[in-house]
């Protein structure tokens, strides 16, 4: 067994020993805070993402005693177990092939290495029925009950200020046991969105097998997409607003000073978002990052951006253009099919469409929890920093749950500690990290890992055409700008081709200023993808080294429903 390499990673398991950032790098902080790996990933997030596996019926709790057997850390960076998806696709009678297809998009993977224990006749019995219930209902009672549980922690938030900093930290943990617990939805909607795909694929057959992105189209009510929504609303109150216009082209941090007084009109709105939605943020899986509510400015910022589009850019009317499409394919699709094939072909479509929105569903219920733990944090964070205990309050992050105690003490007996470990973790950033990883095998020590621009990737030339992932349909032409970062969003422009090395649903506002979306990681059922479809935008993932091979302005022409990139 290949031995841990930072103080966050796990112990990898050779049972399932294929591990990939693929559809991991699109959700998570690169690298992790170590005490998001230690409060919350690694003794909560990883048990309740193996429980949801045997709920599910695909494994049974002897199975995935591994630490690392369903997502582990290598490097301080998440790593999703490949193999032990795959073993779920085997089992659910899709195959290994057609589930790294739906979630990964994975070329170079190293192939699946046949075990006879990938087959229980149990479970596969058991799974039958599961089938059929995927296949065909509507509603998920799990998924229901992770939202209320969620909401009521989010709604009923006691006063921080009011609490002690050792009652912060428990409040803190107190909220970790259910952070496993919505894993449930998130894990479950993950998995069984795949099925729907995989049996309309084999309906289509090769010859339509890309009509498959078209039709899944518009899911209806994909939560992750509702701030897109909300976003869009307040930029036409900026837009509509003299005023407001000309306090945003003073710039966003004069906008944001604003905050702690203003009130009515776009303020009161604003308040009303950050309220429902402000548990949202970049790389939003982690406790270290920051979430709209804790910094504002990052909401503000894609409010700046999308007040610059025309009212006919909305969410809703790009939406009703691929409408028609969607429609197209789905009649091409089932022409010929007798009756009871048609009928099976929509219950897989919708089947699809359902899970997917409760995969975000779930998503949204497991952050709503994280953000509660996270606002505690902070606000110790910032007691112990004005009293020099940290240097600075998101200093806090870099401890571990060990730690915790002391610090609530403001013992400063551990910030040598600290500041050598931030140091170390920030080293862990300029890793290029490798894309698979067998647990079977050493792990090179993080000297030996190549840096990120260190590795000499070739422009694409004219002419040439780059194959991803088909994500959301749709066929563009424009001018590329390679963004790396939410933090560069500034110099986005209206109407361009966002190229980013990933992108998690919090990027998806900034899916609306583009006219099209490249990214090096993510496939069909990445999160970002799912809301890329949502909204209308067309999508290619999956498509290793983009932000490397296009440069910023480059015309390219994206067709979404193929997975092709030209450059023009």
């Amino acid at each position: 067994m290949a031995e841990k390499v930072w103080l966050a990673d796990t112990e990898l398991s050779n049972r399932f020993p294929v591990m990939t950032r693929l559809n991991a790098a699109d959700v998570m902080a690169d690298p992790i805070t170590p005490l998001g790996a230690t409060l919350c990933w690694i003794p909560n997030v990883l048990p309740g993402w193996a429980s949801g596996y045997v709920e599910d019926v695909c494994f049974t709790s002897e199975e995935l005693t591994d630490e690392s057997a369903v997502a582990g850390f290598i490097y301080g960076h998440l790593y999703v177990n490949q193999s032990s998806v795959r073993v779920l696709g085997i089992r659910k009678g899709m195959g290994w092939e057609v589930i790294d297809a739906i979630f990964f998009n994975s070329p170079g993977a190293p192939a699946h290495e046949s075990s006879p224990l990938d087959d229980n006749a149990e479970l596969t019995a058991a799974g039958g029925a599961r089938a059929a219930w995927v296949l065909t209902t509507n509603k998920f009672e799990g998924a229901d009950e992770d939202e209320a549980i969620a909401n009521d922690l989010r709604w009923n938030r006691p006063n921080l200020r009011g609490l002690s900093n050792r009652a912060l930290v428990a409040r803190a943990r107190s909220l970790m046991p259910y952070e496993r617990l919505a894993w449930r939805s998130e894990q479950i909607g993950s998995s069984n969105a795949a099925l729907g795909p995989a049996v309309a694929g084999q309906m289509l057959g090769a010859d339509k097998a890309h009509l498959l992105v078209t039709i899944l189209g518009y899911a209806g009510e994909v939560e992750s997409a509702a701030p897109t929504y909300a976003l869009w609303s307040l930029s036409r109150t900026v837009k509509s607003d003299p005023a407001m216009s000309a306090l945003f082209d003073a710039g966003v941090d004069k906008v944001a000073a604003q905050l702690p007084t203003a009130r009515g009109g776009f303020w009161s709105d604003f308040a009303a978002f950050i309220a429902e939605f402000g548990y949202r943020g970049p790389s939003e899986w982690d406790l270290g990052t920051e979430s709209w509510e804790s910094k504002p400015e990052l909401a503000l910022g894609l409010i700046d951006r999308l007040r610059q589009l025309d009212d006919s850019e909305s969410p809703s009317a790009k939406q009703a253009a691929h409408a028609a499409a969607t429609d197209a394919a789905m009649a091409e699709a089932t022409a010929g099919m007798d009756a009871a094939t048609e009928a099976a072909f929509r219950g897989a479509i919708g089947s699809a469409r359902r899970f997917a929105g409760w995969r975000e569903s779930g998503k949204s219920s497991c952050i709503k929890i994280m953000n509660e733990a996270r606002m505690a944090l902070i606000e110790l964070g910032e007691r112990l920093a004005s009293k020099g205990v940290l240097d600075h309050s998101r200093q806090i992050f870099i401890a571990v749950d060990s730690e915790l105690d002391s610090l609530a003490l403001e013992e400063k007996d551990l910030l040598p500690t600290l500041r050598d470990r931030e140091s170390q973790w920030n080293e862990l950033r300029t890793l290029q990290v490798p894309t698979f990883v067998d647990g079977r095998k050493p792990i090179p020590p993080i000297s030996e890992v190549p840096r990120k621009g260190s590795q000499v990737i070739e422009k694409a030339a004219k002419g040439t055409v780059l194959t991803g992932a088909a994500a959301s349909q749709g066929v563009v032409e424009g001018v590329a700008r390679v963004v790396t970062g939410t933090d560069a969003i500034a110099d986005f422009q209206p109407g361009e081709i966002l190229v980013a090395p990933q992108t998690d649903p919090s990027w998806t506002p900034l899916f609306m200023v583009a006219s099209a979306v490249i990214v090096d990681t993510g496939s069909m059922g990445s999160h970002a993808m799912i809301v890329a479809r949502e909204l209308g935008i067309p999508c290619v993932a999956g498509l290793p080294g983009a932000t490397s091979m296009i440069t910023t302005g480059t015309t390219v022409r994206v067709d979404g429903a193929k997975g092709t990139v030209e450059i023009l």
